[in-house]
């Protein structure tokens, strides 16, 4: 069965509290299953991000992992769910359904954070020139660089004070975080219809995305990972 992710705006109504409903379970849970997801992305020991050179090669895939788990999370609770995607290439405010959900989250080993967020982007951005790029290194580098850190910026960035989605530690805090990386791993989908032979360089332990067990060639196909997006 192949999941569809949706743009953010498209969504029924039912289809939004699915989203929303499935993460409040997950932050009930005793077990605490959303906090231990996000002190995920706080341990930098996963190298997920463009801080040296593996880090640029790794940042894809291993997001691209990293929704596949939270989605995989959804399921269990209600098997409609799905990860929606924000297109902040058309759409510069966050999506209207999303702005009273801002949930308290207790992240193992940090604390309790609490979501707050500016609910617009200044420009609907655009991604043309990074789309043209040929080389996967430098596609990567400036789509992380770019677009990925400047949302995360301007939407976690509030009355000059870094919240949630501006803290790298903590930023899945935010459950729009989900929705921007779709956006992210749907812009890569995109690109690699067109650029097949353009792959992350990794090798080893480092072609392994850890936590967990897949593996970037594993994760290069949606198709193969039952997705796509609508």
């Amino acid at each position: 069965m192949t999941t569809i992710r949706k743009e953010a705006g498209t969504l029924s109504v039912a289809e939004q509290n699915t989203y929303i409903n499935a993460i409040k379970h997950m932050l009930a849970t005793p077990s605490n299953p959303y906090g231990k997801l996000v002190s995920i992305h706080g341990n930098m020991m996963h190298n997920m991000h463009g801080m040296n050179a593996v880090g640029t090669q790794r940042f894809l895939s291993w997001h691209r992992a990293y929704l596949l788990h939270f989605e995989k999370k959804l399921h269990a609770i209600d098997s409609n769910a799905f990860i929606p995607y924000w297109d902040w290439t058309k759409h510069k405010a966050v999506p209207a359904w999303m702005n009273a959900f801002t949930p308290t989250v207790k992240i193992p080993g940090t604390g309790a954070v609490i979501v707050k967020r500016n609910t617009s982007i200044p420009a609907i951005i655009n991604i043309s020139s990074i789309m043209a790029l040929t080389n996967y290194t430098d596609f990567t580098d400036q789509l992380e660089n770019g677009p990925h850190g400047e949302v995360h910026m301007e939407v976690g960035v509030v009355n000059g004070h870094a919240e949630a989605m501006a803290k790298i530690m903590v930023s899945p805090s935010d459950p729009i975080f989900w929705m921007h990386h779709a956006q992210i791993d749907r812009i890569w989908s995109q690109w690699q219809t067109n650029h097949p032979s353009e792959n992350p360089t990794l090798a080893g332990s480092d072609a392994v995305m850890d936590p967990w067990s897949e593996t970037a060639t594993q994760l290069k196909s949606i198709a193969a990972l039952h997705y796509s997006y609508a």
